[in-house]
């Protein structure tokens, strides 16, 4: 049943926008020329097995302190040297994967699509167990103090699992509503709690050890005659700054909420599917339609908004230096100013696009894209050139 309705949702909701032959599909905007500062340099591109094709899994790698661990849909986890992309491992799962790749140096843990947690030795790159969870894990499990993993199922139950035995500790189970995006947000850590958005447009702070609710409120309420009017999923990524979380939710609401005592700071009309990166000064966002916003993080005034990349589907945008950097559903990278939004280099990687953000790896950038190609960058300083003077 809960497929159906996710099959029904990528049909109905336009998320996706350039991946289908429907007419009625906003096609991407086309790329509008710029003066290029800078430039993205390939520090090495491997293929790998991963590629999702047009499925819409969000399976993204975990970064570890000298290699990256991919997992693909096939059932297969491969970890990369993170120095020039030599495959350093390959282990076989022998079941489809949904969920992105989490845990530690130690061990690593990803699901699968028949409802099953794995954990497996990040030392001999063997399996430590795999446990049966109550649905399919869209979410990346995440380790809290080295001995509970916290994993979130789509039937809309959280779990706390022993990270060395695979015992389910407690369980939390949720309602969610007859239509849901195909997604799960990954818990967001804190010294004592852990804080996780819900497909009901809730967010709730909770013990790890027991999973005792400290607070539980609504980022947004469900409004509309129809369940796709009413989809108020908070599936992006959550941050905490401080003692602020930063969340944003589908046909709802951005907001800053102060966890010590579960109240808003400020919250506005916003609707997203990717989540948040928050910086010293300001909150970034791309929203439902592919722009890019910057609002100021003590408020939520508009900073500044990059309307350039509509349809184009874009990913959550994740800091990089003094720049922002998202990728699009025809495989190309984006880098802008994160003080104004205009755009410096750009570069594509695979015309299979993206889904997965990149990631930031010190003067690095890392990406994974829907066709399974996985490379390194760095954003370099150049002469100005246009567009048309760059490819003369």
């Amino acid at each position: 049943m809960k497929l159906s309705r996710y099959f029904l949702l990528l049909i109905s909701v336009v998320l996706i926008t350039a991946c289908g032959d429907d007419d009625n599909t906003e096609p991407p905007a086309e790329l509008t020329d710029f003066k290029r500062t800078h430039y993205l340099a390939s520090d090495w591109s491997v293929s790998t097995d991963d590629s999702i094709g047009q499925q819409y899994l969000f399976i993204a790698p975990l970064l570890l302190k000298d290699r990256i661990v991919t997992a693909g849909r096939n059932g297969t986890l491969n970890a990369y040297d993170l120095e020039d992309g030599d495959e350093l491992a390959e282990i076989k799962l022998d079941t489809p994967l949904s969920g992105g790749v989490g845990g530690t140096e130690d061990v690593w843990l990803v699901g699968s699509r028949d409802g099953e947690l794995i954990a497996v030795s990040g030392k001999s790159n063997s399996i430590l167990w795999r446990i049966q969870v109550p649905s399919e894990v869209l979410a990346r499990p995440v380790v809290y103090n080295n001995n509970i993993v916290l994993v979130r199922t789509a039937d809309g139950q959280i779990l706390g699992v022993d990270i060395k035995t695979g015992k389910i500790g407690w369980n939390y189970s949720k309602t969610i509503p007859a239509l849901t995006l195909r997604g799960s947000s990954s818990p967001i850590l804190s010294r004592n709690h852990f804080y996780t958005g819900l497909e009901s447009g809730r967010l709730i702070a909770m013990s790890p050890i027991d999973g005792e609710v400290a607070w539980d409120m609504a980022l947004t309420v469900p409004e509309g005659r129809s369940e796709i009017q009413r989809l108020v999923d908070i599936d992006g990524k959550s941050e905490l700054y401080g003692r602020v979380l930063y969340a944003a939710s589908y046909h709802g609401r951005i907001a800053a909420i102060d966890v010590t005592r579960g109240q808003f700071l400020w919250a506005r009309s916003f609707s997203s599917n990717t989540g948040v990166s928050v910086g010293t000064d300001a909150v970034y966002s791309s929203d439902d339609r592919s722009h890019v916003w910057a609002l100021d993080r003590n408020n939520g005034a508009t900073l500044w908004k990059q309307d350039k990349l509509q349809a184009r589907s874009i990913t959550r945008p994740v800091i990089y230096k003094d720049f922002l950097v998202v990728g699009d559903v025809e495989g190309y990278l984006h880098v802008m100013s994160r003080f104004d939004g205009h755009f410096v280099a750009r570069t594509n990687v695979d015309s299979d696009g993206f889904l997965v953000p990149p990631i930031v790896d010190g003067d690095r950038l890392l990406v994974l894209t829907r066709g399974g190609t996985l490379a390194a960058y760095t954003l370099k300083e150049s002469a100005v050139y246009t567009d048309e003077e760059l490819f003369e």
